[in-house]
């Protein structure tokens, strides 16, 4: 499989961006859940989540619902995780 070094630069060149992206790494979260354990302002983790959905690196378990949305990692995602080594 080609190497991505587009996908790694974007994690790794943000520092907020990388702690929110391997916070997800275990399991579906909410951002309030994401901002605490990352000790990250809510907005920042509100601003940072469209970003990697953009990149299709996090998805919206449930974009239907306006509070407690849950998001989780793609298979792209895992995936970037395990070449990363993180």
């Amino acid at each position: 499989m080609e190497e991505d070094y587009g996908l790694k630069s974007f994690i790794l060149r943000a520092k907020r961006r990388k702690e929110i992206f391997l916070c997800l790494k275990d399991r579906a979260k909410i951002p309030k859940e994401i901002a605490t354990e990352c000790k990250i302002s809510i907005s920042n983790v509100s601003n940072t989540l469209p970003e990697l959905m953009e990149k299709e690196l996090v998805i919206c378990k449930n974009p239907e619902d306006h509070y407690f949305k849950y998001y989780e990692l793609t298979k792209k995602g895992r995936d970037l995780i395990k070449k990363l080594g993180l």
